[in-house]
């Protein structure tokens, strides 16, 4: 009986972790190099500050430090930051890189300890959406496939009648 009960152990702290609803993107053919400074142009272009204690070129991780932010209508402190995963191990510069994107939420729910949280006082809020839409759209005008190298043609503009 108590065997049996140990092995349902492991999945009750398996519901603790973070889980994550990466975007996914193809990169075109280039260098790995070349793709990680897109990332990084790309994040650093929507104000992201690289977190240089996780973020690592040669693995393909690039992370930003927490960016603080209030939460509407009581004013709950809040927090997001930007992970990208460069998947080396799938991709090549001839083939292109496939890379994947979060951007996670947390904030305060206790407004009791707004004034000072600590990291334990921090709840998942999901993951912000329209800033991941924003940034999956620069990403794939910087490093996404062109159709035969030419960029994709703009609608087609018409001229105001009597012009």
């Amino acid at each position: 009986m108590r065997a049996h009960s140990l092995c349902v152990l492991p999945f009750l702290f398996a519901s603790c972790g973070l889980v994550r609803d990466w975007r996914e993107l193809e990169t075109e053919p280039m260098p790995i190099g070349e793709c990680f400074d897109g990332v990084a142009h790309c994040a650093t272009g929507m104000r992201f500050t690289s977190d240089e204690s996780v973020t690592d070129r040669g693995l393909g991780i690039w992370q930003s430090r927490w960016r603080q932010r209030v939460k509407p209508p009581v004013g709950h402190p809040a927090r997001y930051r930007l992970r990208v995963e460069i998947l080396v191990d799938e991709g090549s510069a001839k083939a292109g890189w496939p890379l994947r994107f979060a951007i996670d939420q947390e904030y305060v729910d206790d407004l009791r300890r707004s004034n000072a949280p600590e990291e334990d006082d921090w709840s998942s809020d999901g993951q912000d959406r329209e800033l991941e839409a924003i940034l999956g759209e620069a990403l794939r005008r910087k490093l996404a496939p062109r159709a035969n190298g030419i960029m994709a043609p703009r609608a087609k503009q018409v001229a105001p009648p009597g012009s």
